[in-house]
Protein backbone atom coordinates (compact mmCIF):
# COMPACT_ATOMS: atom_id res chain seq x y z
CA UNK A 1 0.00 0.00 0.00
CA UNK A 2 2.98 2.19 0.60
CA UNK A 3 4.30 2.14 -2.87
CA UNK A 4 1.18 2.73 -4.54
CA UNK A 5 0.68 6.21 -2.26
CA UNK A 6 3.70 7.31 -4.07
CA UNK A 7 2.75 6.99 -7.31
CA UNK A 8 1.71 10.80 -7.64
CA UNK A 9 4.69 11.84 -6.71
CA UNK A 10 6.31 10.05 -9.47
CA UNK A 11 3.52 10.42 -12.06
CA UNK A 12 3.92 14.60 -11.50
CA UNK A 13 8.12 14.45 -11.37
CA UNK A 14 8.11 12.34 -14.78
CA UNK A 15 5.43 14.85 -16.16
CA UNK A 16 7.59 17.82 -15.07
CA UNK A 17 10.93 16.57 -16.78
CA UNK A 18 8.43 15.69 -20.23
CA UNK A 19 7.24 19.46 -20.10
CA UNK A 20 10.88 20.78 -19.18
CA UNK A 21 12.11 18.79 -22.20
CA UNK A 22 9.30 19.40 -24.51
CA UNK A 23 10.75 23.51 -23.74
CA UNK A 24 14.17 23.28 -25.49
CA UNK A 25 14.76 25.10 -28.56
CA UNK A 26 14.86 23.29 -31.42
CA UNK A 27 18.81 23.55 -33.05
CA UNK A 28 18.51 24.57 -36.16
CA UNK A 29 20.72 22.76 -39.27
CA UNK A 30 24.46 23.39 -39.30
CA UNK A 31 25.26 25.20 -42.16
CA UNK A 32 29.04 23.99 -43.58
CA UNK A 33 32.19 26.36 -44.04
CA UNK A 34 33.40 25.01 -47.16
CA UNK A 35 30.64 23.54 -49.03
CA UNK A 36 32.94 22.08 -51.39
CA UNK A 37 35.05 20.55 -48.43
CA UNK A 38 37.10 22.12 -46.11
CA UNK A 39 41.54 22.72 -47.06
CA UNK A 40 43.29 20.03 -45.72
CA UNK A 41 40.19 17.83 -45.08
CA UNK A 42 40.84 14.07 -44.85
CA UNK A 43 37.71 12.51 -44.28
CA UNK A 44 33.87 13.33 -45.06
CA UNK A 45 32.78 12.77 -41.47
CA UNK A 46 30.97 15.64 -39.63
CA UNK A 47 34.23 16.09 -38.05
CA UNK A 48 36.14 16.58 -41.17
CA UNK A 49 33.15 19.05 -42.21
CA UNK A 50 33.65 22.52 -40.23
CA UNK A 51 30.33 24.60 -39.53
CA UNK A 52 28.16 26.84 -37.73
CA UNK A 53 25.05 26.32 -35.57
CA UNK A 54 22.68 29.54 -35.92
CA UNK A 55 20.85 30.46 -32.97
CA UNK A 56 18.71 33.62 -34.24
CA UNK A 57 16.83 35.58 -31.87
CA UNK A 58 12.79 37.10 -32.28
CA UNK A 59 12.33 40.20 -34.44
CA UNK A 60 11.30 41.99 -31.14
CA UNK A 61 14.09 41.03 -29.09
CA UNK A 62 16.94 41.53 -31.91
CA UNK A 63 19.93 43.99 -31.03
CA UNK A 64 21.97 42.99 -34.33
CA UNK A 65 24.54 42.18 -32.14
CA UNK A 66 26.62 38.14 -33.04
CA UNK A 67 28.27 35.82 -30.98
CA UNK A 68 30.59 32.87 -32.52
CA UNK A 69 30.43 30.49 -29.85
CA UNK A 70 33.36 28.27 -29.38
CA UNK A 71 32.94 25.56 -27.17
CA UNK A 72 36.16 23.94 -24.91
CA UNK A 73 37.45 20.22 -24.21
CA UNK A 74 41.06 20.05 -25.14
CA UNK A 75 40.78 20.16 -28.95
CA UNK A 76 40.13 16.85 -28.55
CA UNK A 77 36.42 16.99 -27.64
CA UNK A 78 33.99 20.01 -28.08
CA UNK A 79 31.53 20.54 -25.28
CA UNK A 80 28.57 21.06 -27.37
CA UNK A 81 26.19 21.26 -24.31
CA UNK A 82 26.61 23.15 -21.47
CA UNK A 83 29.29 25.35 -23.43
CA UNK A 84 27.35 25.70 -26.76
CA UNK A 85 24.05 24.93 -26.85
CA UNK A 86 23.12 26.38 -23.28
CA UNK A 87 25.18 29.43 -23.81
CA UNK A 88 23.37 29.96 -27.60
CA UNK A 89 20.20 30.13 -26.76
CA UNK A 90 20.54 32.04 -23.14
CA UNK A 91 22.26 34.76 -25.88
CA UNK A 92 19.25 34.23 -28.33
CA UNK A 93 17.10 34.95 -25.30
CA UNK A 94 18.35 38.07 -24.77
CA UNK A 95 18.49 39.61 -27.94
CA UNK A 96 21.90 38.36 -29.12
CA UNK A 97 22.02 35.97 -32.55
CA UNK A 98 24.57 33.38 -31.66
CA UNK A 99 26.54 30.83 -33.83
CA UNK A 100 27.74 27.13 -32.38
CA UNK A 101 31.51 26.73 -34.18
CA UNK A 102 31.99 22.85 -35.28
CA UNK A 103 35.85 23.26 -35.24
CA UNK A 104 38.31 20.36 -36.15
CA UNK A 105 39.86 18.52 -33.42
CA UNK A 106 42.64 16.37 -32.80
CA UNK A 107 44.01 14.01 -33.12
CA UNK A 108 42.35 14.59 -36.65
CA UNK A 109 43.61 17.23 -37.56
CA UNK A 110 45.55 20.26 -35.36
CA UNK A 111 45.14 23.44 -34.11
CA UNK A 112 46.23 25.13 -37.35
CA UNK A 113 42.70 23.98 -38.69
CA UNK A 114 40.82 24.53 -36.08
CA UNK A 115 41.86 28.15 -36.16
CA UNK A 116 41.30 28.20 -39.57
CA UNK A 117 37.51 27.44 -39.02
CA UNK A 118 36.89 29.95 -36.36
CA UNK A 119 38.55 32.57 -39.02
CA UNK A 120 36.06 30.97 -41.62
CA UNK A 121 33.13 31.43 -39.18
CA UNK A 122 33.80 35.07 -38.52
CA UNK A 123 33.91 35.36 -42.19
CA UNK A 124 30.75 33.51 -42.86
CA UNK A 125 28.85 35.36 -39.95
CA UNK A 126 29.88 38.62 -41.03
CA UNK A 127 29.32 38.24 -45.03
CA UNK A 128 25.61 36.92 -44.23
CA UNK A 129 24.94 39.94 -41.84
CA UNK A 130 22.22 40.99 -43.74
CA UNK A 131 20.52 37.25 -44.14
CA UNK A 132 21.06 36.82 -40.44
CA UNK A 133 19.72 40.32 -39.28
CA UNK A 134 23.04 41.55 -37.59
CA UNK A 135 25.26 44.00 -37.79
CA UNK A 136 28.78 43.61 -39.69
CA UNK A 137 30.77 45.53 -37.27
CA UNK A 138 29.05 43.90 -33.92
CA UNK A 139 29.96 40.42 -34.53
CA UNK A 140 31.95 38.82 -31.32
CA UNK A 141 33.21 35.61 -30.52
CA UNK A 142 33.39 33.72 -27.00
CA UNK A 143 35.50 30.90 -25.94
CA UNK A 144 35.90 28.19 -23.03
CA UNK A 145 38.81 26.60 -22.23
CA UNK A 146 40.40 25.31 -25.02
CA UNK A 147 37.53 27.30 -26.95
CA UNK A 148 39.22 30.51 -25.24
CA UNK A 149 42.72 29.84 -26.79
CA UNK A 150 40.60 29.80 -30.13
CA UNK A 151 38.74 32.78 -29.39
CA UNK A 152 42.17 35.11 -28.38
CA UNK A 153 43.95 33.12 -31.43
CA UNK A 154 41.32 34.42 -33.63
CA UNK A 155 41.72 37.76 -32.55
CA UNK A 156 46.04 37.81 -32.70
CA UNK A 157 45.98 35.95 -36.14
CA UNK A 158 43.57 37.62 -38.36
CA UNK A 159 42.54 37.87 -41.86
CA UNK A 160 41.98 41.08 -43.70
CA UNK A 161 39.27 41.23 -46.15
CA UNK A 162 39.94 41.31 -49.89
CA UNK A 163 37.54 43.98 -51.29
CA UNK A 164 38.68 42.25 -55.37
CA UNK A 165 37.81 38.88 -53.90
CA UNK A 166 35.55 36.81 -56.16
CA UNK A 167 33.95 35.48 -53.04
CA UNK A 168 31.70 38.03 -50.81
CA UNK A 169 32.80 35.76 -47.70
CA UNK A 170 36.54 36.52 -49.08
CA UNK A 171 36.05 39.99 -49.08
CA UNK A 172 35.19 40.64 -45.12
CA UNK A 173 37.67 40.53 -42.30
CA UNK A 174 37.83 37.92 -40.06
CA UNK A 175 38.30 39.65 -36.78
CA UNK A 176 35.95 40.08 -34.36
CA UNK A 177 34.86 42.97 -32.76
CA UNK A 178 34.66 41.57 -29.17
CA UNK A 179 36.27 39.02 -27.11
CA UNK A 180 34.72 37.00 -24.33
CA UNK A 181 37.03 34.65 -22.76
CA UNK A 182 36.08 32.07 -19.97
CA UNK A 183 38.83 30.17 -18.00
CA UNK A 184 41.40 30.54 -20.83
CA UNK A 185 43.19 32.52 -23.23
CA UNK A 186 46.41 32.67 -24.95
CA UNK A 187 49.73 33.83 -25.32
CA UNK A 188 50.13 37.45 -26.59
CA UNK A 189 52.80 38.53 -29.00
CA UNK A 190 55.35 40.77 -28.36
CA UNK A 191 55.78 43.71 -30.93
CA UNK A 192 58.56 45.22 -31.94
CA UNK A 193 58.18 48.88 -34.05
CA UNK A 194 59.11 47.70 -37.03
CA UNK A 195 56.04 45.10 -36.29
CA UNK A 196 53.68 45.84 -33.26
CA UNK A 197 51.71 43.26 -31.73
CA UNK A 198 48.09 42.76 -33.08
CA UNK A 199 45.96 44.96 -31.61
CA UNK A 200 43.44 43.49 -29.50
CA UNK A 201 39.65 44.33 -29.42
CA UNK A 202 37.61 44.92 -25.96
CA UNK A 203 37.45 42.02 -23.65
CA UNK A 204 35.43 40.57 -21.19
CA UNK A 205 37.43 37.61 -18.90
CA UNK A 206 36.15 35.51 -16.37
CA UNK A 207 37.62 32.70 -13.98
CA UNK A 208 37.88 31.29 -10.68
CA UNK A 209 40.90 31.50 -8.32
CA UNK A 210 40.72 28.17 -7.89
CA UNK A 211 41.45 27.40 -11.36
CA UNK A 212 44.84 28.71 -10.87
CA UNK A 213 46.73 27.44 -14.62
CA UNK A 214 43.91 29.03 -16.46
CA UNK A 215 43.88 32.07 -14.06
CA UNK A 216 47.72 32.59 -13.96
CA UNK A 217 47.44 32.85 -18.24
CA UNK A 218 44.58 34.96 -18.39
CA UNK A 219 46.22 37.59 -15.88
CA UNK A 220 48.77 38.09 -18.56
CA UNK A 221 46.32 38.30 -21.18
CA UNK A 222 44.75 41.29 -18.93
CA UNK A 223 48.46 42.80 -18.84
CA UNK A 224 48.73 42.67 -22.49
CA UNK A 225 45.42 44.43 -23.09
CA UNK A 226 46.58 46.69 -20.17
CA UNK A 227 49.28 47.60 -22.57
CA UNK A 228 47.61 48.35 -25.35
CA UNK A 229 44.92 50.21 -23.78
CA UNK A 230 41.70 47.94 -25.01
CA UNK A 231 39.11 48.47 -22.43
CA UNK A 232 39.24 45.22 -20.42
CA UNK A 233 36.86 43.76 -17.57
CA UNK A 234 38.05 40.91 -15.88
CA UNK A 235 36.08 39.01 -13.25
CA UNK A 236 37.98 36.29 -11.02
CA UNK A 237 35.92 34.66 -8.59
CA UNK A 238 37.16 33.46 -5.44
CA UNK A 239 35.86 29.76 -5.95
CA UNK A 240 34.70 27.14 -8.45
CA UNK A 241 35.61 24.78 -10.60
CA UNK A 242 36.62 24.68 -14.46
CA UNK A 243 34.80 24.45 -17.18
CA UNK A 244 31.28 25.45 -15.13
CA UNK A 245 30.08 27.33 -18.71
CA UNK A 246 27.59 29.73 -17.87
CA UNK A 247 26.89 28.10 -14.22
CA UNK A 248 22.70 28.85 -14.59
CA UNK A 249 22.20 26.66 -11.59
CA UNK A 250 24.93 28.45 -9.45
CA UNK A 251 23.63 31.36 -7.46
CA UNK A 252 27.11 32.62 -7.70
CA UNK A 253 29.20 32.14 -10.66
CA UNK A 254 25.83 32.14 -12.44
CA UNK A 255 25.96 36.20 -12.20
CA UNK A 256 28.97 35.91 -14.83
CA UNK A 257 27.24 35.73 -18.12
CA UNK A 258 24.93 38.63 -17.05
CA UNK A 259 28.01 40.80 -15.71
CA UNK A 260 29.46 39.86 -18.74
CA UNK A 261 26.11 41.32 -20.70
CA UNK A 262 26.25 44.44 -18.77
CA UNK A 263 29.50 45.16 -20.08
CA UNK A 264 28.50 44.47 -23.72
CA UNK A 265 26.05 46.86 -23.61
CA UNK A 266 28.04 49.89 -21.38
CA UNK A 267 30.43 49.32 -24.29
CA UNK A 268 27.43 49.79 -26.86
CA UNK A 269 27.81 46.44 -28.42
CA UNK A 270 24.56 45.85 -28.39
CA UNK A 271 23.06 48.93 -30.47
CA UNK A 272 23.41 50.01 -33.48
CA UNK A 273 22.59 53.36 -32.65
CA UNK A 274 25.11 56.73 -32.62
CA UNK A 275 26.13 57.54 -29.01
CA UNK A 276 26.67 61.20 -27.88
CA UNK A 277 28.10 62.95 -24.92
CA UNK A 278 25.98 63.95 -22.90
CA UNK A 279 26.25 66.86 -19.48
CA UNK A 280 23.92 69.11 -17.60
CA UNK A 281 23.15 70.15 -13.52
CA UNK A 282 21.58 67.80 -10.94
CA UNK A 283 19.76 70.01 -8.52
CA UNK A 284 17.73 68.61 -5.45
CA UNK A 285 15.22 71.28 -3.68
CA UNK A 286 16.97 73.83 -6.09
CA UNK A 287 20.22 72.97 -5.16
CA UNK A 288 22.99 71.50 -6.60
CA UNK A 289 23.46 67.84 -5.51
CA UNK A 290 26.50 67.33 -3.23
CA UNK A 291 27.25 64.20 -4.27
CA UNK A 292 25.48 61.51 -5.67
CA UNK A 293 24.43 60.22 -9.27
CA UNK A 294 22.18 60.17 -11.90
CA UNK A 295 20.62 57.04 -13.82
CA UNK A 296 19.20 56.84 -17.26
CA UNK A 297 17.71 53.41 -18.22
CA UNK A 298 16.31 53.25 -21.86
CA UNK A 299 12.88 52.57 -22.45
CA UNK A 300 12.26 51.63 -26.05
CA UNK A 301 15.77 50.95 -27.48
CA UNK A 302 17.15 47.64 -27.42
CA UNK A 303 20.36 46.86 -26.33
CA UNK A 304 20.85 51.05 -25.02
CA UNK A 305 23.21 51.05 -22.07
CA UNK A 306 21.70 52.22 -19.12
CA UNK A 307 23.88 55.38 -18.26
CA UNK A 308 25.59 56.08 -15.01
CA UNK A 309 26.32 60.26 -14.46
CA UNK A 310 28.48 60.64 -11.33
CA UNK A 311 28.49 64.01 -9.24
CA UNK A 312 31.29 64.07 -7.35
CA UNK A 313 31.76 67.64 -7.48
CA UNK A 314 35.76 67.38 -8.60
CA UNK A 315 35.46 70.11 -10.97
CA UNK A 316 34.20 73.88 -11.36
CA UNK A 317 30.81 73.22 -11.62
CA UNK A 318 28.43 72.38 -8.82
CA UNK A 319 25.96 69.70 -9.31
CA UNK A 320 27.84 68.54 -12.92
CA UNK A 321 27.17 65.39 -14.38
CA UNK A 322 30.01 64.25 -17.62
CA UNK A 323 29.11 61.10 -19.88
CA UNK A 324 32.08 61.63 -23.13
CA UNK A 325 30.70 60.21 -26.08
CA UNK A 326 31.77 56.65 -25.91
CA UNK A 327 29.78 56.57 -22.32
CA UNK A 328 27.00 58.83 -23.55
CA UNK A 329 23.60 57.88 -24.92
CA UNK A 330 21.33 57.30 -27.66
CA UNK A 331 18.74 59.01 -29.12
CA UNK A 332 15.48 57.79 -27.30
CA UNK A 333 13.56 57.90 -23.90
CA UNK A 334 15.15 57.26 -20.94
CA UNK A 335 13.55 57.05 -17.08
CA UNK A 336 15.51 59.18 -15.35
CA UNK A 337 16.57 57.87 -11.39
CA UNK A 338 18.54 60.73 -8.91
CA UNK A 339 20.81 59.47 -6.10
CA UNK A 340 21.85 61.69 -3.44
CA UNK A 341 24.52 60.36 -1.05
CA UNK A 342 25.36 63.48 0.89
CA UNK A 343 23.76 66.75 1.41
CA UNK A 344 26.34 68.18 2.67
CA UNK A 345 30.46 67.42 0.48
CA UNK A 346 33.39 69.12 -0.64
CA UNK A 347 36.12 67.20 -2.47
CA UNK A 348 39.71 67.89 -0.96
CA UNK A 349 40.41 68.61 -4.77
CA UNK A 350 37.82 72.24 -4.68
CA UNK A 351 38.56 73.01 -0.95
CA UNK A 352 40.25 76.33 -0.98
CA UNK A 353 41.95 75.39 2.49
CA UNK A 354 43.42 72.09 1.36
CA UNK A 355 44.30 73.01 -2.02
CA UNK A 356 46.58 75.59 -0.69
CA UNK A 357 47.70 73.67 2.19
CA UNK A 358 48.72 70.88 0.08
CA UNK A 359 50.33 73.17 -2.44
CA UNK A 360 52.47 73.94 0.30
CA UNK A 361 53.09 70.91 1.59
CA UNK A 362 54.15 69.77 -2.52
CA UNK A 363 56.36 73.10 -2.94
CA UNK A 364 58.19 72.67 0.92
CA UNK A 365 57.54 76.21 1.95
CA UNK A 366 54.60 75.59 4.95
CA UNK A 367 55.51 77.02 7.96
CA UNK A 368 54.60 76.03 11.36
CA UNK A 369 51.67 79.12 11.19
CA UNK A 370 50.67 76.90 8.35
CA UNK A 371 50.44 74.20 10.22
CA UNK A 372 48.56 75.63 12.66
CA UNK A 373 45.92 77.13 10.58
CA UNK A 374 45.24 73.85 8.56
CA UNK A 375 44.93 71.87 11.97
CA UNK A 376 42.62 74.77 13.83
CA UNK A 377 40.58 74.79 10.60
CA UNK A 378 40.44 71.24 10.71
CA UNK A 379 39.21 70.87 14.46
CA UNK A 380 35.93 73.30 13.49
CA UNK A 381 34.90 71.45 10.90
CA UNK A 382 31.46 69.20 10.44
CA UNK A 383 32.45 65.87 9.54
CA UNK A 384 29.32 64.42 10.85
CA UNK A 385 27.21 62.21 8.11
CA UNK A 386 24.70 64.40 6.56
CA UNK A 387 22.31 61.57 5.80
CA UNK A 388 21.69 58.18 7.53
CA UNK A 389 19.89 56.40 4.36
CA UNK A 390 20.28 57.32 0.56
CA UNK A 391 17.61 59.13 -1.33
CA UNK A 392 16.37 57.70 -4.50
CA UNK A 393 13.82 60.05 -6.30
CA UNK A 394 12.17 58.50 -9.25
CA UNK A 395 10.07 61.30 -9.90
CA UNK A 396 10.51 64.92 -10.26
CA UNK A 397 8.11 65.67 -6.93
CA UNK A 398 6.69 63.01 -4.79
CA UNK A 399 3.01 63.51 -5.55
CA UNK A 400 3.37 62.94 -9.46
CA UNK A 401 1.59 60.11 -10.80
CA UNK A 402 4.46 59.08 -13.17
CA UNK A 403 8.14 58.72 -12.83
CA UNK A 404 10.63 61.37 -14.73
CA UNK A 405 11.14 60.75 -18.11
CA UNK A 406 12.88 62.64 -20.51
CA UNK A 407 13.56 62.23 -23.96
CA UNK A 408 17.02 62.30 -25.57
CA UNK A 409 17.33 63.69 -29.07
CA UNK A 410 19.87 63.57 -31.53
CA UNK A 411 20.34 67.35 -31.85
CA UNK A 412 23.39 68.18 -31.14
CA UNK A 413 22.67 70.38 -28.00
CA UNK A 414 23.82 67.16 -25.85
CA UNK A 415 22.96 68.67 -22.17
CA UNK A 416 20.23 67.97 -20.15
CA UNK A 417 19.60 69.54 -16.42
CA UNK A 418 17.37 67.46 -13.68
CA UNK A 419 16.21 68.74 -10.88
CA UNK A 420 14.09 66.85 -8.24
CA UNK A 421 12.28 67.80 -4.92
CA UNK A 422 11.70 66.31 -1.70
CA UNK A 423 8.18 68.10 -1.18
Amino acid sequence: MRTISYWPVVISLFVLLIVSVSRAAPATQPVLLWPDGAPGATGTSDEDKPAITAYLPEADKNTRAAILVCPGGGYLTRCTDFEGTLVANWLKERGVAAFILRYRIRPIYGTKESLADAQRGMQYVRSHAQEYHISPDRIGIVGFSAGSDLAANTCIKTIAGNADAKEPIDRVSSRPDFLILAYGSAPVPTGTEEAPAPKLPPTFMFCTAEDTSHMSGMLNFYSALRRQRVPAEVHFFQSGEHGVGFAQGDPLLGEWPQLMLNWATANGFLTSRPRMPLRGIVKVDGEPLARGEVVFRPIDSPGAPTLVGYVFNTGPTRGEYVLSKEHGPVAGRYRVQVVQVATRWMSNSVNPMQVKMQQKQRNGTMTEEDRKEWIDWARQRDLSPSLETERIFTRQHPNNPSDLIVDIKDSGENRLDVEVFTH
